[in-house]
């Protein structure tokens, strides 16, 4: 009988060893983890969330999710596709923040069924304020480039126009020194019989 307990007890220990590595990891997750219902109420939220959105989790648990959007058409087109596909991965939308900023973010979600009928979203919320940064100042170094490169275009058009311009004038100036001689050889001419 001393068996069974002291197996029961490693199984506690076990049990708890677990359970304390899993709110270690909740606890230090730099993304936000969330679960919401099927409503679009938030059940569930990482110590993350302050860091991100400036609200304290039990501050928004019980809230609509809903809230957090400034552009609800975001929230819509994203469960439209969660419903249809099961599972979203790298969603971008933005967010709202505790003191109105807006935040953008990328969004890895899933449906978890309870129940026959029932079920409720988890997902992942990632910061790309960086990467979105990152991506403006890459449009904008390519647009910057694109305008030198036709500025050069230009440049190198008019350069061309001036030496094709170059040409026909060495062409004419050529042509005119032809006929200078041509009349010197005239004038000589006309000189001796004179």
């Amino acid at each position: 009988m001393n068996v069974n307990i002291d197996a029961g007890k490693s199984i506690e220990e076990k049990l708890r060893e677990s359970e304390e590595k899993y709110h270690s990891i909740f606890n230090r997750l730099v993304d936000i983890y969330y679960q919401a219902d099927a409503q679009g109420l938030i059940t569930t939220l990482s110590p993350s969330c302050f860091n991100l959105s400036g609200w304290k989790p039990e501050e928004l648990i019980g809230s609509q999710v809903l809230k957090l959007y400034p552009r609800p058409e975001e929230r819509k087109f994203f469960m439209e596709k969660l419903l249809r596909d099961g599972v979203v991965i790298d969603y971008e939308v933005t967010l709202l923040h505790r003191d109105g900023h807006q935040i953008p973010v990328s969004i890895s979600s899933r449906i978890v069924k309870d129940e026959p009928g029932n079920f409720h979203i988890e997902g992942i919320v990632r910061d790309i304020t960086d990467r979105k940064k990152m991506e403006e100042e890459l449009k904008k170094s390519k647009d910057d480039l694109k305008l030198k490169v036709e500025e050069l275009e230009k440049m190198n058009n008019l350069m061309t126009d001036r030496e094709i311009k170059m040409i026909e004038l060495k062409k004419e100036l050529a042509e005119l020194r032809q006929e200078m001689m041509v009349l010197r050889a005239e004038i000589e001419k006309l000189k001796k019989e004179i």
